[in-house]
């Protein structure tokens, strides 16, 4: 009679361990969700401030101005424009370019074949 008192007992303490287990479990596991939730908030604040910070300076006068010269060549009347043209290429440049290019069109085995077999030192 003990004995099955006794089988009933560790029986009872090993069903209550597996039941305390399992909600150290879940609690844990809830805990960790909501720790990340909590840092992805924190991520999503400081760019909902970043883009209200957006939204302040797109809507100052300094910004339109800018926007408006830079777009739409806006000049105040007192301003004078000066407009720089850039110089033709002479032809040792526009040569020097051409075989930049015709090299930067070979394939990438072909480059790495001639970077390691490149050695003046040793001919067939």
């Amino acid at each position: 009679m003990k004995k099955t008192y006794y089988i009933i007992g560790v029986l009872g303490l090993i069903y209550l361990s597996v039941l305390v287990g399992r909600s150290v479990y879940t609690n844990w596991k809830t805990d960790q969700r909501v720790k990340k939730l909590k840092t992805e908030l924190d991520t999503l604040e400081i760019g909902k401030q970043d883009l209200e910070n957006q939204i302040a300076y797109f809507q100052t006068e300094s910004f339109k101005e800018m926007e408006a010269r830079r777009k739409l060549g806006l000049v105040k009347p007192d301003e004078k424009v000066v407009i720089l043209q850039s110089e033709p290429q002479s032809e040792s440049q526009s040569t020097s370019n051409q075989t930049n290019t015709n090299e930067n069109n070979k394939p990438n085995y072909r480059l790495w074949w001639e970077y390691f077999t490149k050695d003046k030192s040793f001919k067939l």
